[in-house]
């Protein structure tokens, strides 16, 4: 079931405590509201922020954004998570024309701001030592599948001659509904495209379209859910595919991309906070947020492929204390800020 339009907490040691969230969750509502409140929230949804509420110790089910927000909606918890389900987590904003299951009311704000990488599996590669660089037009034709080897005269252009070895180009996609495949299909949606990037091949041009899934060509791998992919990349030489930052940190690494400033930069919490802030704050339906104007930032700074991960909560829950620990921990795990 879809509900949305176009797709576009461990504890804190010696500082975060589930004692505080539930106080905070518990003060100021009825006595039916405080009955929802004495356990942590459990919730569902993207698998951007699944390091973000492991390390606040939440009940999360990195699902992917689209089961997050069906199990939200409906009020039906996935197998791994105990009812009820208090929050969902999407990459992907809603579009305000949804109902609840029950007629609860919600809110939607955006928590942390996500980088979705092009990692990579190194062996059989030289690459600089400065790392990986990709252009636009060799991203592009990666990811549509025309750049098929490592080999290939645009990858070796892009990283001065220095990358060696006729290397098979093995792309993993998720498989599921993913938020991280709608932050990727926008911006592939726009950067591949003449009008962002003059003179790219025409075998390079996005046409497959935006959303939380998308048609991959044949041949590329595919895996369920993000970290599902990184383990994919890491068993397979000369493997590249999109993972959030969070997920993949420490264990593969990443290229850095050309952005529409013409810089080459690497994703961290400060490039994907130059791109957030490229945005445009919009305000919609009855408690709703969204931050539009993502999908190419202009920023110089700017890491390309950046999104925001959306919290949905029901409006009779108060979830202003969780909301502002998140916030505080997101840049130690590799996320940028939001509004």
């Amino acid at each position: 079931m879809v509900f949305y339009r176009d797709r576009k907490l461990t504890q804190l040691a010696g500082s975060i405590s589930l004692f505080a969230l539930t106080i905070g969750l518990v003060a100021g509502q009825s006595a039916t509201q405080k009955s929802l409140a004495q356990t942590p929230p459990n919730g569902a949804g993207a698998s951007t922020v699944n390091a973000l509420f492991t390390a606040l110790k939440i009940n999360y089910a990195p699902v992917g954004s689209g089961k997050g927000l069906t199990a939200f909606f409906t009020q039906t918890a996935p197998a791994a998570i105990p009812s009820p389900i208090s929050f969902a987590a999407s990459d992907d904003p809603v579009a305000g024309t949804e109902k609840v299951t029950g007629g609860r009311g919600y809110v939607q704000v955006p928590v942390v701001g996500v980088g979705i990488t092009l990692s990579y599996n190194a062996s059989g590669l030289t690459v600089p030592a400065g790392g990986l660089k990709l252009s636009r037009a060799s991203y592009c034709g990666i990811l549509n599948g025309s750049i098929k080897n490592w080999n290939d005269k645009s990858i070796s252009a892009d990283n001065g001659g220095q990358i060696a070895g006729s290397v098979p180009i093995k792309v993993v996609h998720r498989a599921d509904s993913s938020g991280s495949t709608f932050v990727l299909s926008s911006h592939l949606n726009t950067a591949c495209k003449a009008a962002a990037t003059p003179g790219i091949p025409g075998a390079s041009v996005w046409n497959n379209g935006v959303g939380t899934t998308v048609k991959w060509p044949t041949a590329f791998l595919s895996a369920t859910g993000g970290g599902a992919v990184v383990k994919a990349i890491a068993a397979t030489p000369g493997a590249i595919g999109y993972v959030d930052n969070a997920t993949r940190l420490t264990k593969l690494p990443a290229a850095l991309l050309l952005n529409k400033a013409g810089k080459y930069i690497a994703v961290s919490p400060a490039s994907i906070t130059a791109a957030i802030k490229d945005g445009t704050v919009v305000t919609y339906g009855t408690k709703l947020t969204k931050i539009d104007n993502l999908t190419d930032p202009k920023s110089a700074t700017a890491y390309p492929i950046s999104g925001v991960t959306y919290l949905l909560y029901y409006s009779d829950l108060d979830f202003k204390g969780f909301i502002t620990k998140a916030k505080a921990l997101a840049p130690s795990l590799g996320y940028g800020s939001a509004p």
